[in-house]
Formats: structure tokens, sequence, C-alpha cells
């Protein structure tokens, strides 16, 4: 899209930083905007919201620290009206500023200072024209690309605005700091008030020569980009013209589009009751082997209700003018799997559990005259359809780590060793496509479905900007589509989450760039387990929680509590399959409850690490 960008700083937060301007300035205000509201919409249509105005415009009675928080908060209506902002520019400035690279999000309250004058002689010989520093300050919070993925990324916000009183006495800003030159600078609570969390949609690479038939939901903040568009005809445009640009972000290269490049958006995208009308040119016209994977794409993208309503139930493609396809949201976004639940039930076995309910049969899986007395720390059932039944354990060894698997899914086990030196192996998961996937201390490595070769160490360089050297993986979950995999990362700051693509091809495998999944109201994570295809689950002081996978710290929507841990046992572990709770304790149990109970854990059985498949 134009630019999926986030941003945002909450008014009433606006009127804070005006009652600061008043102070400043005596008897000078900057005038803040008023609140956004939902727009009314028949019974057919989707909620639509209506932008906060932004202020008026500088006046001479503003100071030039008034002038730098007004060019800030009218900033949060660039999406929608660029001149708001542009009007606190100086003429020359306004022309050249174009910030589509990106958002800076600061926190809540910068401030601004006045700094030193610094005169500048006049052209013409007249009287000096008179210029002012101001230097805003504050934390940033995060960035968000171009793509709209948003990065939780903490730290100082320093910036100087150069500013200067044209011929009617007005302070306008002559020089931006560098990092607004290209990007806009949003505070945190705004954003909230006029982006919304989106998903774009995009197929999960298929093996040898299949059609692509799985989709990957990858997170955006999208802008609500009309102050009164009652069908959100906008809001999918941004969305449409965000999936003809790619993937962008950490899912480049992991997933495909199927717009060929060189696809354009004809006109605007409409919506009329529920149905979305996307007509394309250019390079799709040429592509109509593609037209129901691109439909595909749009009709998961427009209906999408994870995180925000769907703007659209069916979608009606057009190609250059002629409606050649229509769909519903396709159900091709594969679900947390169920089934039987395997835990170790002691030093070299593993058992298994038809449901996790008191009472079930716990029938025996592997024990040691299979793998030998090696103590079992992790295990993992394939979920794949092609390696259903499929086991694996992580065992300790004395220099180190190992995985023992049958090769071929029966027969004998095989160890495969993995470490000498980086600790027990403490978390196994397999994907849908069969790919064994270990990690131990800061390492990871997969073992390809069918080999009897030694397990591919996974390439972490490109999560270098999230990770420090001494961090250690504590677990790693597979997401169901095989592409996202899920990590809890602990790191000196404290344990934090993160989300990566995983690429396999050939004799190679890497993890790419890394993101960080929110973590506001969250107390030191403990243990991970994919709730649904846009969620985790996550163990953390307070409870088990549902955490949405749109950004870092003070993102909305916020984790949301599913349960409280059991009461009077340490819980060390977590595995859920979206309907069912399962944990392990400290004291050797495994407990278990609904997703819909509000009832009390009941205790299944003893054992420890309890999984479901994956």
């Amino acid at each position: 899209m134009a630019s999926l960008v986030r941003t945002g700083l909450r008014l009433s937060v606006t009127v804070a930083l005006a009652a600061v301007a008043a102070a400043l300035a005596g008897c000078a205000t900057a005038p803040s905007g008023g609140p956004p509201r939902p727009a009314p919409a028949g019974n057919d249509q989707v909620q639509a919201y209506v932008q906060p105005l932004p202020p008026p415009g500088p006046t001479n009675k503003w100071l030039p620290q008034n002038v730098v928080l007004g060019f800030l908060h009218a900033s949060a209506s660039y999406a929608f009206d660029p001149a708001a902002a542009r009007q606190y520019l100086m003429p020359e400035l306004r022309r050249t500023w174009h910030p589509g690279r990106g958002v800076t999000v600061i926190g809540d309250m910068p401030a601004a200072t006045p700094l030193s004058y610094n005169p500048k002689q006049s052209l013409g010989g007249g009287p000096p024209v008179q210029q002012k520093w101001v230097h805003l300050t504050g934390p940033q919070v995060a960035t968000l690309s171009q793509s709209g993925q948003y990065q939780y990324a903490p730290g100082p916000v320093s910036a100087e605005f150069l500013l200067e009183k044209n011929p009617n006495g007005v302070w306008l800003i002559e020089q931006l700091p560098q990092q607004s030159l290209k990007t806009l600078m949003l505070t945190e609570s705004e954003f909230q008030e006029v982006y919304q969390p989106r998903n774009l949609f995009f197929f999960a690479p298929a093996p040898g020569s299949q059609t692509p038939s799985v989709l990957v939901p990858g997170p955006v903040y999208a802008p609500l980009q009309s102050s009164n568009s009652a069908l959100n005809t906008d809001l999918a445009t941004g969305l449409v013209n965000g999936l003809l640009k790619g993937q962008g972000g950490w899912l480049t290269g992991a997933t495909i589009s199927e717009f060929p490049a060189g696809t354009r958006l004809l006109k605007k995208v409409t919506i009329t009751g529920k149905t979305a009308q996307v007509d394309l040119g250019g390079a799709a016209a040429r592509a109509s082997q593609q037209w129901m994977l691109m439909a595909d794409q749009l009709a998961a993208t427009l209906g999408d209700g994870t995180y925000a309503p769907p703007l659209a139930t069916h979608v009606q493609l057009s190609i250059n003018n002629r409606l050649e396809y229509s769909t519903g949201a396709p159900d091709l976004v594969p679900t947390v799997p169920s089934g039987p639940v395997d835990l170790i039930t002691g030093t070299s076995s593993v058992g298994q559990l038809t449901e996790p309910v008191h009472g079930a049969k716990l029938q025996q899986k592997l024990d040691q005259h299979q793998i030998g007395s090696a103590a079992v720390t992790a295990v993992a059932a394939s979920p794949s359809p092609d390696h259903l039944g499929q086991l694996a354990v992580a065992v300790r060894n004395a220099d180190g780590c190992a995985v023992e698997e049958q090769p071929t899914g029966q027969g004998a086990y095989k160890t495969y060793r993995l470490s000498t030196s980086g600790g027990q192996c403490r978390s196994l998961s397999y994907d849908a496509n069969g790919n064994l996937w270990a990690a131990a201390g800061s390492g990871v490595w997969v073992l390809p479905p069918g080999t009897e070769s030694l397990p591919i160490a996974v390439d972490l360089s490109a999560m270098s900007g999230a990770t420090q050297p001494g961090d250690r993986i504590l677990a790693m979950q597979m997401a169901p589509d095989a592409v996202r995999v899920a990590l809890l990362v602990s790191t000196s700051a404290g344990n934090r989450l993160l989300l990566a693509a995983a690429h396999v091809q050939g004799g190679s495998a890497s993890f790419g760039e890394s993101v960080t999944v929110g973590t506001t109201g969250l107390t030191d994570p403990q243990a991970i387990s994919w709730y649904d295809a846009y969620h985790l689950a996550v163990l953390a002081t307070g409870g088990i929680y549902e955490v949405p996978l749109t950004g870092g710290a003070g993102q909305q929507p916020a984790p949301q509590l599913i349960s409280t841990a059991p009461s009077g046992v340490q819980t060390k572990t977590l595995a859920t399959d979206g309907t069912e709770l399962v944990v392990g304790t400290s004291q050797g149990q495994v407990q278990a409850k609904a997703v819909s109970s509000t009832g009390d854990w009941s205790i299944v059985t003893n054992g420890a690490d309890p999984v479901y498949p994956g």
C-alpha cells in the first residue's frame, strides 16, 4: 500500500501537549483536534472511523516549541490530509517533504525545548531573519517499515528542528531533523487511534511443482486514510496495494505472492454491501492461470477479521475492467493440529494420551530398549499427514545433546548428535513438511525428513538485530504453515518473544530477520505454544495469555488472559490445540483444562513436557 504505516498519539495526550505549550507561551496555545469517533454505517457496511481533526495551523502568537508539537500532532493526519502537517513548514520544505519510508514511534509526552537564536541575513540587505532551534526529546518506542511492519525498538529520541519567522511573524519549520526527512515521527497513543492492525496474506511455498495451497498471514498496521469513508474503500485500496508491492519485512523470501511484478490497481477498490470490486491491469492480464490464486489472496486479506472487523466477505476480481473471478474468503490458513498428547513418562520413556482428561489411558510409545538409557529432555510428534505418528525425542548425553528419530518414520531409532557444548536440547518442533527442528543453547538445527545425513545447522545471522551473544533459546515452535517460527529467548534484559521466517533449501537452512511479539501486560514469559494461526499462547506470571502477533510493547490488540495457572504448583511447560490447555509442572504432573472452562485444572497423569503434534 502507499505506505502501510503505524503512527500514534492519543488526543487526550494532545490536550496535555497543548497545556505544555500554553505554559511555555503564556497566553499562546497550540490547538488540538477533535477525537476520532465511529462513523454511522448500515447493517451491511463495515464500521468506519472518522479521523481526528488536525490543529488549524500556527499563528503569529505561537512560540517555536508550540509549532514543533503542533507539527507532530498534525502528522497523524498525513495519510489522508498531507497539507495539515505541511502548513507547519516553510514553502520550500513543503514542496520537498515526502515522508513515505516508515515511521518513528515515540512516547506520548515528548519535550520541546527552545535553544539559542540564530539570526540569518536576509536577501537584499534587509533586517536579519529570526531563526531558532528547538530540541525535541523523548523515548523511542518502535519503528515502522514502509511495508507496515512494526518493530519494538526502545531507545532515546533527540531531534533538532530549525524554525524561521516568516514575513507575517509566524514561526515555521525551516529544517527537519534527519530522522524526519523521509519518515513520520509520531507518538505512540495517536498511532493506536488512527492506524488499524491488519493481515496481508501470501502463499507458503509448495513442495516440488505443486500449486501453493497454504496462506500465511503477515501482520501490518494500515492507516485509516480517509476522514469520511463509510465503506472503508481507502483502507481496502491501501491493503490491495500492499499485496501488489510484495511481502516486505520479515516474510520476504519465505512466502510467495501470485501477483506478478508489474501488476497495477486500475482504480480505487469499491465495496458494495459486503463485496469488494478489485480491478487489476498490467502484468496481471498476462497471468490468467494465477487469477484464482490472486483472488484468494485478495479475499483473505479483505475478509480477515482477526484484529479488526473484516472489510468484505466476497471479492470480485476484474482484469482490465472485465470481471474474471468471484470468491469468498478462502479457508487456506492451516489450523493448529490437535490429536494425541505425548509426554515424558520416565528417564528414557515417552507415553501418549488419546486426549488429556483425568482417567485417560496412558499408552507407552518409547522406552530405553529403543533409545538406550539417556535422559529425554524434549519430545515432538509430526503433524504431517505423510509422517503421522512419527515421534522424536531429544536426549542428554555426556558432551551435549542429541536427537533420536526414526529416519523413515518406522523401524530402529537413529541418534543424531547436535551439540557438544551448547547445553541440553530444550525444544523440538516438527513442521508440516516433516522437518524436525531442534534448539540447544543459542543454536538451532533442522533434520529433513527421510534422511540419514547429519542435521543441518541453521544460520541465525539475520536475527542479530534482535538477539545478542549469550542469549539462549528456551523454546521454539513452528507454526502450522511451516513458514513462521516462534521463539522464546532468554536475554540479559529478560525473556523475549520473537517471530522469524524459516528457510530450508537443499542442504542449507536459515531463520530470517526476527520481529518482537507484543509483551504488554506480560511478566516473565516462561513457555509458548501456537494458539491459532494469529496468536501465541504464552505462560507468564499471572497465568496463560493469548498474545496477538501484531507488534511490540504498547500495541493493540493487547494480550488477553485465557486462564490462571494451576494453583499450588510451579508450571513449567505449555501445550495447546486452541481448545485444550495442557501444562507440565515441576512436581512431575500433567494438568489440563478446556479453554472455554471456568473451572479448575484437573490432574491428568504423572509426567513432563506434554506436547501436541507440531
